[in-house]
C-alpha cells in the first residue's frame, strides 16, 4: 500500500512539473506577440490623438484671437513641441511593433510616420509639420517635451494673430 501511495505522489509531482513547463513555454512564445499588439494599439491611439490636436490647431489658425482646449492622455512615448522647427512629434522607443517600413517616411494625413531600428526593437516617430504657421510654446521659440502621465494633459491653443504673413499659434499646457 505504501508503494502505491509513493507512486501516486511522484506521478502527481511529475504531471505538475510538466504542466508548469508547458505553461512557461506558451507564455514565453506569446509575450512578444502581446507586446507587439500593445505597441500597435498605443501607436494607433496616438495617431487619433495627434489627428485631434492637428484638427484643433487648424481650427484655431482660421480666426485670429481664437483659443481652444485640447485634452489628451499619453501613457507611453514622448510628445515634443518644437517651436524652433514649427513641428510637433511623438516618439516611442524600443517598440515591439514595426509601424512602417524602416527608413521610409510614410504620410498619413498631416502626420509623417518614420520607423527605424533601435537597440531593443523599433523606434517609431510621428511628426506634424506646420510650415504655414509660426508655432510658439508659452510665447517662446523653445522646445518642450511632455512625458507620459496618469492624468490627461490640457493643451491650450491660441491664435495670437499674423506676424510676417503667418499666424502665430501659441501652445501652452495647464
Amino acid at each position: 500500500m505504501t508503494k502505491k501511495k509513493g507512486v501516486v505522489w511522484v506521478s502527481t509531482v511529475l504531471y505538475i512539473l510538466i504542466s508548469l513547463a508547458i505553461i512557461g513555454i506558451v507564455i514565453a512564445a506569446l509575450t512578444p506577440r502581446i507586446n507587439s499588439a500593445k505597441d500597435k494599439a498605443t501607436i494607433e491611439q496616438t495617431m487619433i490623438m495627434l489627428n485631434s490636436l492637428d484638427s484643433t490647431i487648424l481650427q484655431v489658425n482660421q480666426v485670429q484671437g481664437t483659443k481652444l482646449e485640447n485634452n489628451f492622455k499619453m501613457a507611453r512615448g514622448l510628445l515634443t513641441i518644437d517651436a524652433n522647427k514649427n513641428e510637433i512629434s511623438w516618439q516611442l522607443d524600443n517598440s515591439a511593433y514595426k509601424y512602417s517600413e524602416p527608413g521610409v517616411l510614410v504620410t498619413v494625413g498631416n502626420i509623417g510616420a518614420y520607423t527605424e531600428q533601435s537597440q531593443a526593437g523599433w523606434k517609431v516617430t510621428l511628426t506634424m509639420e506646420y510650415n504655414n504657421m509660426d508655432i510658439k510654446f508659452n510665447n517662446t521659440d523653445s522646445e518642450h517635451i511632455l512625458q507620459p502621465a496618469e492624468t490627461p494633459y490640457k493643451l491650450w491653443i491660441e491664435n495670437k494673430g499674423s506676424v510676417h504673413e503667418m499666424n502665430q499659434i501659441d501652445l501652452s499646457v495647464s
